[in-house]
């Protein structure tokens, strides 16, 4: 049985509906955290709590799309006067974008930049008070290699490049109040990314995303004197990007 070196802590995980935000859920629920699980979908997300709750967890949903500010403030309102208080927030929620600069209009770069930057900037700006005031907070962005590699797609790769400029502004501005920010780069997993099918590819090129969330586990209950900023996980069959 894992130590619940969670315990006593609220864990904001947006995305949290299906994919690597499922898979976090079901990691920090283990580790003992009171739980606020976000999406766009209501129906789904209460498919992710319901088997939380009945092992025990406390298991709050909010329907939000975080590209909204309006519903974004509406949530950071229910979530703080619901739960008291936030300690840790992972902003996971991310859509897909066209591969070609020629493929994306305007509105596809509005769309994608909208949940995959400010979505985590105007979830963090609103739950701000509150990770600062636990003096011990954790924001975690999921970026992905593509933030790291760049790739064809000026969406897709300007957002994830954005989450390390926005990461490192959270740590220089919270690092009085001993908050920590820290950025991932997941390659592959297996999640269905764009209606891939889930458990085809072979375990040496693609990444289980409940590994990847025990990884994530692992950040949280490190000593509170230290941060591991940045870090890059792949599978073992790409070692390196």
């Amino acid at each position: 049985m894992k130590t619940k070196n969670l315990e006593g802590k609220t864990a904001v995980i947006t995305g949290g509906s299906h994919g690597l935000g499922k898979a976090i859920a079901r990691e920090c629920a283990s580790l003992g955290a009171d739980l606020v699980l976000i999406a766009r979908g209501k129906e789904r997300l209460e498919e992710v709590a319901e088997p939380l709750r009945a092992d025990g967890s406390q298991v709050l949903t909010v329907s939000c799309d975080v590209s909204q500010i309006d519903q974004v403030e509406r949530a950071a309102k229910r979530i703080v006067g619901e739960m008291g208080s936030v300690d840790i927030l992972i902003n996971d929620a991310g859509i897909p974008a066209p591969r070609s600069f020629s493929g994306t209009d305007f509105e596809d770069w509005d769309q994608v930049m909208g949940v995959n930057l400010s979505g985590a900037f105007y979830l963090t700006r609103a739950l701000w008070d509150t990770l600062i005031k636990s003096e011990a907070g954790y924001v975690i962005n999921i970026s992905g290699t593509a933030g790291l590699r760049g790739g064809s797609s000026p969406a897709y790769c300007a957002a994830k490049f954005g989450l390390t400029g926005l990461t490192r502004a959270m740590a220089a501005s919270g690092s009085e109040h001993n908050l920590r920010a820290t950025v991932l780069y997941p390659g592959s997993m297996d999640t269905g990314w764009r209606g891939a099918p889930i458990g085809e590819k072979p375990s040496s090129k693609t990444m289980d995303p409940q590994e990847v969330a025990r990884f994530i586990g692992h950040l949280l209950t490190r000593p509170q004197e230290f941060v591991i900023n940045e870090a890059v996980l792949n599978p073992i069959g790409e070692p390196w990007l």
